[in-house]
């Protein structure tokens, strides 16, 4: 690991205070001055070399950028502004100090992108695979957060873009629906919201489960990736089954009571009393099982 003393050192004169963050990292605490009338929402995130991405093929960049993305999607789903965050990272032991430092900025540049202050973490090493944990701070600022739980039979079911193949490289390099989410709970009826890191079906799964609700999947209304497509001729799973099954999209699933038309929405179904997921066309539908990932406890 390198020397702790610089690299902490190092971290200090990266930091700049702002009204939110009026001590940001390099002491015990980071001091945050909330706003009164503001919801702060927090969540946490692992994210492992060997499982989320392959150090031994992609770049500090390409993990900053997605160790930080993959929180601020989650901020997406539920229409609320990233604020800060905090940082722990293991790295292997004979890590070299620029590889670290190169990893820290590309997280701090892809957090800058959306006004997320990064004000602290942790740093070790160990004789194993660089791993990380991120701890997301949000806030709601003016809007009510989209949960996963308010589902209504009657709602359409949307996808904010195509899916399935993002193995191929856009694992690593989506971009969160955080303006998106904001303007589709500021003009519509948002009614349960998450954004697709599991697979569909198995996502969708939680909305219904949550919302004591079924769904009805419009197979043919789905949008299915370029990506889904060159998979499926590499392995003889159709294009659907990807897109269905994948995961790491970070799209936006959501329902909502209006019918929302724009270029980068979908309808691909309906929400209905009852259990389960069915999928088909309107006059014949057939029970999905979900698949997908699955986080193994």
């Amino acid at each position: 690991m390198p020397n702790e003393f610089d690299f902490i050192h190092w971290l200090r004169s990266q930091q700049r205070p702002s009204p939110l963050v009026p001590l940001p990292a390099g002491d015990d605490l980071a001091i945050l001055r909330w706003p009164a009338n503001d919801l702060l929402l927090a969540g946490v995130d692992q994210v492992l070399d060997g499982i989320h991405f392959d150090s031994a093929h992609h770049t500090p960049r390409q993990i900053g950028v997605k160790v930080m993305n993959r929180n601020l999607s989650d901020c997406a789903a539920m229409a609320c502004l990233p604020a800060a965050a905090l940082i722990a990272v293991v790295l292997p032991k004979g890590a070299s100090i620029d590889f670290t430092k190169d990893l820290y900025l590309d997280i701090k540049s892809t957090a800058d992108e959306f006004n997320c202050q990064i004000i602290g973490g942790d740093t070790a090493s160990w004789p194993n695979k660089l791993a990380l944990s991120v701890t997301i701070l949000a806030r709601s600022a003016g809007l009510t957060p989209i949960t996963r739980s308010g589902a209504k039979p009657g709602d359409h079911l949307y996808v904010t873009g195509p899916l399935g193949g993002s193995i191929l490289g856009r694992h690593m390099t989506f971009t969160p629906r955080i303006h998106l989410a904001r303007d589709l709970a500021s003009h519509h009826r948002i009614t349960a919201m998450l954004d697709l890191s599991d697979g569909l079906s198995r996502d969708l799964t939680h909305i219904c489960h949550q919302s004591h609700v079924a769904a009805h999947l419009d197979a043919p209304s789905i949008p299915i990736h370029k990506d889904a497509i060159e998979l499926s001729r590499r392995d003889g799973l159709s294009p659907l089954h990807h897109a269905l099954h994948d995961g790491e999209d970070h799209e936006l699933l959501f329902t909502s009571p209006d019918l929302i038309t724009a270029p980068s929405i979908t309808q691909i179904g309906q929400i209905v009393p009852g259990q389960g997921i069915h999928i088909g066309t309107p006059n014949s539908f057939t029970p999905l099982k979900p698949q997908g990932w699955e986080h193994a406890l």
